[in-house]
């Protein structure tokens, strides 16, 4: 029907119309999730501690922007974590704190309805961070020294878990994909290892290396082993080599229960390429302390040009069920570099039961940190 704008008459339209035209499909929207490049790596958590970031999930609405409801999310790693381990899931949108999610019984599974519906806009990539608080662990407590928690996103689990609306259609959405984490262990406490301060040159004096251990305020840790590579060039050689340990910055104040501040009862013969520190006694660094460390030896045949290179050395793998949290010469069998407890109900001695190798401590990577002195 067509009329004239000014005058209101009709007007006879005339033509021919087309015999085809343009065919239009609306898409559909949808909502996939994925784990975000900013989700962190595999680390070590204290027990106790809250806040603690366990995944950054993305988030991507197809087609229209979406009205996120509620999350569903999953403990991945069933064989080592469980709901006693934690005690809440927090999900934050930036600083906002948007929903939370409790792991109950034996659940592995648990649904964030979210107190703040998130608008996720179409096309766009949006993440969503999930926060940890942690049960403690020791005696009457829930948590359990050395589980792996691991916290997902997994549509195959609940495909109604995580939902929202689409902004347009008014439908619901119901998310696919899935996020895959390395995972926090959880330990009662855990060292934090720094490289020290030492002048590049001056070899002669014979100092080697200098490094901090730092015990979480969580609790004490215990230290039994220390294991140490050399690179050398145009020396005769290493020999005497011997760990110092001290509580001050000035490496004077020697640890109480060591002669000197002096590790191993006797000075180390080492290979052309590593030595080994056994403490004469299970280093013992009380909570929130730090003990500093310095490794000496004699250094022969010295020219222009010499050098040493000398890593503390850092854990690749984490120990096997078997050797994990077994004595302290369980977890030395298992070529374990960084032997260390956590002390989870007492003070430990060589013999309980609750060690464990260096890997993922804060600080001591794989590679090792290192010192090179010169000539």
């Amino acid at each position: 029907i067509v009329t004239g704008v000014t005058s209101g008459n009709s007007v006879s339209a005339t033509g021919t119309p087309s015999s085809a035209s343009a065919v239009m499909t609306i898409g559909t929207g949808s909502l996939v999730t994925s784990t975000s490049a900013s989700a962190p790596s595999y680390m070590i958590a204290a027990a106790g501690s809250t806040g603690v970031i366990a995944n950054v999930i993305n988030f991507r609405a197809t087609n229209e922007a979406v009205n996120l409801a509620r999350i569903g999310l999953k403990l991945t790693n069933t064989a080592s974590s469980s709901a006693a381990d934690l005690v809440q899931v927090s999900i934050w949108d930036g600083a906002t704190q948007v929903g939370t999610a409790v792991f109950t019984g034996a659940n592995m599974v648990a649904t964030s309805t979210l107190a703040t519906t998130v608008v996720l806009p179409k096309d766009t990539d949006k993440t969503l961070t999930v926060k940890v608080d942690f049960a403690q662990i020791g005696s009457g407590e829930t948590g359990a020294q050395g589980d792996l928690i691991a916290i997902d996103n997994n549509a195959t689990v609940d495909s109604t878990g995580t939902q929202g609306t689409g902004v347009g259609s008014g439908t619901t959405i119901n998310a696919t994909g899935s996020t895959a984490v390395a995972g926090v262990r959880l330990f009662k406490s855990f060292p934090t290892v720094a490289l020290g301060t030492l002048g590049n040159t001056g070899i002669g004096d014979g100092k080697l290396l200098r490094f901090s251990v730092t015990a979480n305020a969580n609790g004490g840790i215990g230290i039994n082993q220390f294991k140490f590579a050399l690179a050398t060039s145009s020396i005769t050689g290493v020999t005497a080599v011997n760990l110092f340990g001290y509580t001050d910055t000035g490496y004077s104040a020697p640890i109480s229960g060591f002669s000197s501040g002096q590790i191993s009862t006797s000075n180390v013969a080492p290979t052309a390429t590593a030595f080994t520190i056994t403490p004469s006694a299970v280093i013992q660094i009380p909570a929130a302390t730090t003990y500093y460390f310095e490794a000496r030896g004699t250094v022969a045949g010295i020219i222009v040009g010499s050098s040493v290179t000398t890593t503390l050395n850092g854990d690749t793998t984490y120990p096997s069920l078997a050797a994990n949290m077994g004595t302290s010469a369980a977890v030395v069998s298992a070529s374990a570099n960084l032997v260390w407890s956590p002390n989870a109900t007492t003070t430990s001695t060589a013999t309980h039961t609750d060690w464990t190798n260096g890997y993922g401590v804060a600080g001591l990577p794989s590679s090792g940190l290192s010192q090179t002195r010169s000539n």
